[in-house]
């Protein structure tokens, strides 16, 4: 178990600029860290690219059709042992959207919301508290 929460991963920063809200699923109590919220994303199985991850990881968890071309990159963040080598790559992608939309849910996710960067809830994944804390919401909604 310990090893799938150190694959690298790819998420999407899904932005509305016209609401100025961001798109998060949360997870269902069928998964690891029910309850908690998060951006789309995930695990970057062995051969694949991260953006070619995310757009699988899209399609399974929100039923979105997304373009590689339509991923803008944005950051990766590194995870790293206290030995200084590297624990995880965590890869953010960027989405605009021009409205609000209700995303296709799995059975990973239990309910989705679009929040304002200021009225986020409290309880996040990890990789989803890494792009708070490192303000990439912030950074999206500058541009």
């Amino acid at each position: 178990m310990q090893k799938e929460h150190s694959q690298p991963g790819a998420w999407a920063v899904i932005y509305c600029s016209a609401t100025g809200k961001f798109l998060m699923g949360k997870r269902s109590s069928k998964v690891n860290k029910g309850g908690a919220w998060n951006l789309f994303g995930g695990r970057i199985d062995d051969g694949e690219r991260p953006r070619e991850a995310l757009v699988r990881e899209l399609d399974e968890e929100a039923g979105l059709n997304v373009k590689l071309r339509h991923l803008a990159k944005l950051h990766t963040a590194t995870r790293r042992l206290r030995s200084g080598d590297v624990e995880r790559d965590m890869h953010y992608y960027v989405i605009q959207a021009d409205r609000e939309f209700s995303p296709r849910l799995n059975r990973e996710h239990s309910d989705f919301r679009w929040f304002k960067a200021t009225q986020l809830p409290s309880r996040f994944n990890e990789p989803t508290w890494v792009a708070i804390k490192k303000g990439l919401l912030q950074k999206v909604a500058r541009h």
